[in-house]
């Protein structure tokens, strides 16, 4: 048996083990988090009205997720260890070859630095996100709580359906005009439709105003909700949506790719990088061809990321430092265009290394 093979083969099961328990801790600290908000909202409004079984049940959630969160982290470190136990025994023959000193030991430490970094500036930016996200499920709670705080305090007079306006191919919003008496004075007011019920001209509807603002309006069915704030809060809700797992997920591959080059170091090659063409094969992504020193040979795929090599296709081959294992690479680039530092590629592996035939 090839020992090098089943050692790749252990770090791939400790890889997806690795994956496994972020992803359980990752859930574990958004239910957590989630919890927490809805909790302290909820003791917070005095009109919510939260019993004590529904408070130990969200306690005893809180507790399990936090329990989850903890023992993911305890997980994930054990695995670490066992990782790097792995590779110093294997080496890193499969994706590079032997270490060679190189001139400036100290600025590839800074550049080993940096990508744990990249990994910190990734969490910074998911937190950010989530505090657009925290901040447009607000404004979405409060939008739906002034909806009902008009209906439980407005003044209620008998409307009339004046028209109707119905959406087509999914423009817009579906609406109303109602024609109803506020303070003596007989006014109109367009009234967005949120309910599958129908309407009909001259059906009478229940109207609900503002006694300090009659134009502030809504029906007892339909809550009559500000669409452009809506729309405010929505997109950047969904966008938070996307943002938060993908910066996430960025920083966990950055931290383990400094993980990978702290323990192997870089090694000196030239690297060609080859677009993906014809698109239709749907990777959209370059493969990084690198030669090494000692003329081995490995082929590498970039990861879709910020830092892309997109900028280098179709140039010839160029000089760039390689470290990491498998599928935690990194491929630098010491001249990026448009780049005052080195540009840091995250890669993985897709062919082993391939070393030159013996004379």
């Amino acid at each position: 048996m090839d020992p090098e093979r089943d050692y790749a083969a252990v770090l791939r099961r400790l890889t997806r083990r690795r994956a496994a328990w972020v992803v359980a801790g990752a859930v574990g600290a958004l239910v957590f988090v989630v919890f927490v908000i809805g909790t302290a909202y909820s003791v917070l409004d005095p009109g919510y009205g939260l019993d004590d079984g529904e408070l130990a049940a969200d306690f005893g959630v809180l507790a399990g997720s936090g329990a989850l969160s903890g023992f993911a982290v305890v997980r994930i470190r054990a695995g670490d260890r066992r990782t790097g136990d792995v590779l110093t025994r294997m080496g890193t023959g499969s994706w590079l070859p032997p270490v060679v000193p190189l001139d400036d030991e100290e600025r590839f430490a800074a550049e080993t630095r940096r990508l744990r970094g990249l990994g910190v500036r990734a969490v910074g930016i998911a937190l950010l996100w989530f505090g657009v996200l925290a901040a447009a499920t607000t404004g979405l709670t409060l939008v739906d709580d002034a909806a009902e705080h008009l209906l439980a305090t407005g003044a209620r007079t008998a409307g009339e359906v004046v028209s109707v306006h119905d959406t087509r191919h999914g423009s817009g919003a579906s609406s109303m005009r109602v024609r109803y008496p506020a303070g003596g004075v007989s006014r109109t007011a367009e009234i967005v439709r949120d309910t599958e019920r129908a309407y009909a001209v001259g059906e009478a509807v229940t109207v609900v105003y503002d006694r300090a603002d009659p134009a502030h309006v809504r029906t007892v069915e339909e809550p009559n909700a500000d669409q452009g704030l809506l729309g405010i809060l929505v997109v950047p809700m969904l966008l938070a949506c996307v943002a938060v797992p993908w910066s996430l997920v960025a920083a966990a591959g950055w931290w383990r790719r400094y993980r990978a080059v702290r323990h192997t170091g870089w090694r000196v090659a030239e690297v060609r990088v080859v677009p993906d063409y014809p698109v239709r094969k749907g990777r959209h992504l370059p493969d990084l061809h690198v030669r090494y020193g000692d003329d081995s040979r490995v082929v590498l795929r970039a990861v879709a990321s910020t830092h892309g090599a997109t900028g280098f296709q179709g140039r010839r081959d160029r000089e760039a430092w390689v470290g990491g294992w498998g599928r935690a690479m990194v491929v630098l680039f010491p001249d990026a265009p448009l780049r005052k530092r080195a540009l840091a590629v995250p890669a993985r592996a897709i062919s082993p290394r391939r070393r030159p035939p013996a004379a």
